[in-house]
């Protein structure tokens, strides 16, 4: 492809991603934001379920904030590729700040009621939603294409670590007082905020800006209109069988991936087990992630990155097997992470492969084009568990679910071109099909 990025195959020196200018306070305000909502994630459905005593209605809360996320994700990527993306990123977390700290406060005084809850949550999610592709799409302008698997190996490892700390210190903050994690979030959503000031990146050539606050992409479409970029977005991305097949997979994956932990996280509030033990199984599915990703760092620069995704999905639905059949604590703690495992190796490996081919005026919107697509399915997740445990029971839920991570594995090792995306080093003469 002629506006492919190309990758030199033998460079001298590696720049190390601490040295590179704005990284470290990129990385800082990336990493508060996940922090911010790994303490409040837990604390949103622990909390709905204590104003309405339902499942349902508890599930459908998460639904309905996914929702609203991935419907302002379609626009959101366009509009961070015209716009200054650390604005955005400021912008996002200054909202964090005011709508969780609401919740925090409503909490407090004894004031907030399922709807309030509700309300914010959605609104919270649909302005993360928009505004939230923008840090994603700062970093390919931040670190350079040799160091790119490195960089997304280390936000992998970094969301793991913070997932693995974020929910069962959600769920304590929680046994002490139902509102400290919400306030725990607003402060961290505020480092955010205050991280993402420092952020300096050179001007680009391809604008002519010289300013060190931008990233360089906030002019580059100020010639065009937002619904044609819009639409260059996701043309790009749909005359791409290799992406859309990804869409596809990762959508069905997703779903039952996600389907799996909101059963399981249902299911263990109405059999009434302990606020910290729920946010145990999440902490055991991040200490896998982060042991994934550290995997997927020693191998990015030469692991083949087809033959891997394709044994990675395959070990998926192998390691979930024992959850069809018993509903144990200590079966779902463990089998459950170990399903885990192999999520940040595909995400580095394929979805490095995908990114690094992507022109940098274009990463915020094929980052929606891929993210949305594949989240579209996983928004109803917690609907469809929460209704779907009291009619078919635990066993039978998970099997639901299950069914549809082994379509997504088949659809995976069916196709030639994802079978045989070869390592990093070759990536420049490997088109996106």
């Amino acid at each position: 492809m002629s506006n492919s990025l190309k990758l030199v195959s033998a460079p001298a020196r590696e720049s190390r991603l601490w040295d590179i200018p704005g990284y470290v306070p990129w990385f800082t305000a990336d990493s508060a934001t996940a922090v911010g909502v790994a303490l409040r994630y837990l604390a949103v459905s622990l909390i709905g379920y204590k104003l309405t005593g339902s499942t349902t209605a508890a599930g459908w809360l998460g639904s309905l904030a996914a929702i609203a996320q991935q419907a302002a994700a379609v626009f959101g990527g366009t509009f961070a590729d015209r716009h200054d993306r650390k604005t955005l990123i400021i912008v996002n977390a200054t909202m964090g700040v005011i709508c969780w700290g609401s919740i925090a406060a409503l909490l407090i005084a004894g004031k907030l009621v399922f709807p309030v809850l509700l309300a914010i949550a959605v609104f919270e999610s649909a302005v993360n939603g928009f505004l939230g592709p923008a840090s994603d799409a700062m970093l390919k302008s931040i670190v350079d294409i040799r160091s790119y698997p490195k960089a997304r190996s280390l936000n992998e490892g970094r969301d793991a670590t913070i997932n693995m700390a974020g929910s069962p210190v959600g769920g304590l903050l929680y046994g002490i007082a139902p509102w400290l994690p919400f306030l725990s979030a607003a402060v961290m959503y505020l480092l955010a905020g205050v991280a993402a000031t420092r952020i300096r990146v050179g001007g680009s050539p391809r604008n002519g800006s010289g300013n060190d606050d931008s990233d360089g992409d906030s002019e580059n479409t100020g010639g065009t209109s937002f619904f044609r970029d819009f639409a260059e977005g996701w043309s790009w991305s749909l005359h791409r069988r290799m992406l859309v097949l990804t869409m596809v997979s990762s959508a069905l994956a997703n779903f039952g991936v996600n389907g799996f932990q909101y059963a399981i996280q249902l299911h263990l509030m109405r059999t009434n087990v302990n606020a910290t033990l729920i946010g145990f199984v999440n902490t055991g599915v991040f200490l896998a992630m982060l042991a994934g990703a550290f995997i997927a760092g020693r191998i990015s620069d030469t692991a083949p990155v087809g033959p891997v995704t394709c044994c990675g999905f395959v070990f998926i639905c192998i390691a979930s097997l024992p959850m069809l059949l018993t509903d144990n604590y200590w079966v779902l703690l463990i089998a459950n992470a170990v399903m885990c495992l192999p999520f940040p190796i595909i995400n580095a490996l394929q979805l490095g492969f995908i990114f690094g081919k992507t022109p940098d005026t274009m990463q915020g919107r094929i980052t929606v084009t891929l993210t949305v697509p594949a989240q579209a399915l996983s928004a109803f997740c917690s609907a469809t568990a929460g209704s779907l445990l009291p009619a078919l029971g635990f066993s039978r839920t998970m099997l639901v679910f299950w069914a549809v991570m082994l379509v997504s594995m088949l659809l995976i090792v069916s196709s030639r071109s994802l079978r045989t995306i070869p390592r990093a080093d070759q990536w420049d003469c490997t088109p996106l099909e």
